[in-house]
């Protein structure tokens, strides 16, 4: 007798096998090309929000652009967003000419977390009005802030756009998982790449600390550990 897969399997894991419609997938495929990019990026690489362990980093360097496109077109993104409960929201502030090489360091940094925070609230807030709780699986968000993500007025989004601990990257606790990611991308085997994504929705639910993965912004609450469906289960191994 085989166990019977989880809920999340029958009810969201839509259109022909996939979490997510082709238009949504597209866009997270295209966040996480960006994603990738600032990770590999010497400037923006230490960035806690773009820091990937140094090993999967130096891996996704070395290997051709085409495998970096497989890894991006993982169905859920390689980021979690994260929005601040009332007390921590960051208020208003205008933008400041910087006078020394440290505030023209720290103003580029926050420029490149609000282009990207903007673009990935955007994704994000239209998934959540048109799917609802896909969001929480395709972003990492919990059901509070989903309710929040699709009540956020435009100003809302920019004043939010590059607070700190909007961003990080997936998986923290499970560095090793971005190893396989990196090598499945490298690899010519779709299986291997399709049982790399399907493992990372496995591991959602586990959210300890990964002291190779630098945390920034405030904690957050993990969400439950899928089940191990059966062996020759083809939705995902867990």
């Amino acid at each position: 007798m085989t166990e019977p897969k989880p809920a999340l399997s029958s009810s969201i894991w839509l259109r022909q096998g996939n979490l997510l419609d082709p238009a949504v997938r597209r866009d997270i495929a295209d966040l996480n090309r960006l994603f990738l990019a600032h990770a590999l990026d010497p400037g923006h690489g230490a960035d806690c929000w773009f820091q990937l362990p140094a090993a999967t980093v130096r891996r996704l360097a070395e290997v051709p652009a085409e495998a970096r496109e497989r890894a991006a077109c993982s169905p859920i993104s390689l980021f979690e967003l994260a929005l601040p409960r009332d007390d921590e929201a960051p208020p208003w502030r205008l933008e400041s000419v910087a006078d020394t090489d440290a505030e023209f360091a720290d103003r580029a940094r926050d420029q490149t977390r609000r282009s990207f925070g903007l673009v990935a609230l955007s994704v994000a807030r239209r998934l959540a009005e048109s799917v609802p709780y896909s969001s929480r699986i395709a972003f990492g968000l919990g059901s509070t802030a989903e309710a929040r993500l699709s009540a956020l007025t435009p100003s809302d989004s920019f004043r939010l756009a590059s607070w700190p601990g909007l961003v990080r990257p997936r998986w923290p606790g499970h560095s090793r998982y971005w190893s396989l990611l990196a090598e499945a991308a490298a690899g010519t085997v779709q299986a291997d790449l399709n049982w790399a994504y399907s493992a990372g929705l496995c591991l959602l639910g586990h959210c300890e600390r990964d002291p190779v993965i630098a945390r920034c912004g405030p904690a957050r609450r993990t969400r439950p550990a899928h089940r191990r469906g059966p062996a020759d289960d083809t939705d995902v191994p867990c």
